[in-house]
């Protein structure tokens, strides 16, 4: 049985950990965190980590735009 709660805290560590990963590679990283022969069980998982992290993903490609743009008008 998966522990969801050591799952999340898992993946909060992998995303401070690798502040640049992929979300290829998040979910290769998520389906390792689940036991064998229960994939089918808890796919769910994954799939709503791999959308949370394509949030977080946007968020900071926003907050990057958003920071060129105000060091352009600066300039």
């Amino acid at each position: 049985m998966l522990d969801t709660n050591k799952f999340k805290r898992s993946v909060k560590e992998w995303v401070r950990e690798n502040p640049n990963g992929s979300l290829e590679d998040l979910v290769d990283y998520c389906e390792e965190l689940i036991p064998p022969g229960q994939y089918n069980n808890y796919s769910w998982i994954v799939d709503q980590t791999a959308g949370w992290y394509e949030h977080v993903l946007s968020t900071r490609r926003s907050a990057r735009l958003l920071d060129q743009l105000e060091s352009d008008d600066v300039a």
